[in-house]
């Protein structure tokens, strides 16, 4: 994990290999044809899944901007399961998501409970976002949402200009984004080293 990929010119990061299905997180902001950052709100009633037009990330992701990717390239996308687990914000991350501090408990495996959200394109989730994934080093302008609710009726978490994750009030604000993909276990690689200089280039 953790090597770049060139997908339809942007650089995103791999973040997960299982079952030969190859998980992505974008690597900058969601920008517009002028290069400004796009904002929109999280979703309503701060779970994944429920925005119903372009205001909400959810909505525009799996919509608008979906079926703007070229055509090649969205055919190396497959729907993806998103965990939405709720991660408290008044203790450790591994007692929030495990309700446990025991070392023979992962949190990788405890991140995979709870309820799930289906689709081709997701958020980052808490714990699965890179420190070099904020602007140009690890500060930035921007705050960025990830997809974990931090309470069950109003906060989520977010990654703060600073670097590090917050929890905000999801209908309050809008945000940047960076798309979480799943490509094919059928795409492969074609070229490149894997680096963010030379990005693996892929194809089906």
């Amino acid at each position: 994990s953790g090597e770049y990929v060139n997908f339809d010119g942007d650089l995103y990061r791999i973040v997960e290999i299982k079952n030969n299905i190859t998980k992505l997180n974008k690597i900058d902001y969601m920008r517009n044809e002028n290069g400004a950052v796009v904002t929109r709100y999280f979703s309503t009633n701060v779970i994944f899944g429920n925005g119903n037009n372009d205001i909400y990330w959810d909505y525009y992701l799996n919509n608008t901007w979906y079926n703007s990717i070229t055509p090649n390239y969205k055919n190396m996308l497959v729907v993806g399961t998103y965990y939405l687990g709720t991660i408290a914000s008044d203790s450790s991350y591994k007692v929030s998501i495990c309700a446990t501090a025991s070392n023979t408990v992962t949190t990788a495996d405890c991140a995979k409970t709870g309820s799930t959200w289906t689709g081709y394109v997701g958020l980052p989730r808490y714990g699965e976002m890179f420190a070099s994934q904020q602007g140009s080093g690890w500060a930035s302008s921007e705050h960025t949402w990830l997809i974990t609710p931090s309470t069950t009726s109003k906060f989520v978490w977010d990654v703060r200009n600073f670097g590090f994750a917050y929890i905000s009030i999801s209908s309050d604000y809008a945000y940047s984004a960076r798309p979480s993909i799943n490509l094919s276990s059928s795409v492969k690689i074609s070229g490149g080293s894997g680096t963010e200089n030379d990005p693996f280039e892929i194809s089906l």
